[in-house]
């Protein structure tokens, strides 16, 4: 317990966050770079630039030319002493033949990842992305899919699953509602596909700290499906 009479409820508000930070491992950003207009960091990264480099790392990976940057133990220290700029938040699926950083020959420092079975947004991950886009200035988000999702497919399924899955997969219920006057065997495919839209759209109805800043012009919201069979990463242009 901190003693009350010592310090103001602020300067407490403040001692917890930064003991958050760090136990999360989150960093804070580094002080020669300035907070934008709307208190946001300076990140160095533009919402261009960034899904420049997610297309650019992909088609690396794609072409059997990955070049596997930021892996340095130079990097790391760099990182931990001066925090994080990510140049995208990606919020993903935990499928273990999805690793992001692999999928974009990226490395340390450059994903912030956000990892749920079928890239449900909940309350959590959307609080992390909120925390990503408000104190790392993280200019793009983006929810990726990917073909033969476990998730998506328990889910055009239907049928009752019990336990904290089944309110998981209850969250992708309206998507496999979308498909279900498809053919049978067209269904899972077409909820894989959609499910990235649908997040993508409703991520702004979902959180107004996200909301503000797509008005705001500091985060632009993009989708993709990846597929776990070419490595090819299909974005929703």
């Amino acid at each position: 317990m901190l003693p009350t009479g010592i310090f103001s409820q602020s300067m407490i508000a403040g001692l917890a966050m930064a003991a958050c930070i760090a136990i999360l491992g989150l960093g804070t950003p580094t002080a020669a770079l300035a907070d934008d207009d709307h208190g946001h960091p300076a990140n160095p990264w533009t919402a261009e630039s960034a899904i420049q480099a997610l297309k650019e790392g992909n088609e690396r990976v794609v072409n059997g030319s990955p070049t596997h940057p930021n892996s340095t133990l130079e990097l790391k220290k760099k990182l931990a002493a001066e925090g994080q700029f990510p140049l995208a938040i990606v919020l993903s699926c935990s499928d273990s033949r999805a690793p992001v950083e692999n999928i974009f020959d990226l490395g340390f420092g450059d994903i912030f990842s956000v990892r749920v079975a079928g890239a449900v947004p909940g309350v959590d991950e959307l609080g992390s992305i909120e925390y990503a886009v408000d104190h790392l200035g993280v200019p793009v988000i983006m929810v990726l899919a990917h073909t033969q999702c476990g998730a998506v497919t328990a889910a055009v399924g239907g049928g009752e699953v019990p336990g904290n899955l089944g309110a998981l997969l209850k969250q992708l219920s309206p998507i496999a509602k979308l498909v279900e006057q498809l053919p049978e065997d067209k269904r899972v495919e077409a909820a894989i596909a959609t499910s990235s839209i649908y997040f993508r759209d409703h991520l702004t109805q979902l959180s107004p700290v996200i909301d503000e800043a797509v008005k705001t012009n500091h985060v632009k919201i993009i989708s993709g499906v990846y597929d776990i069979s070419t490595g090819v990463v299909h974005f929703d242009d």
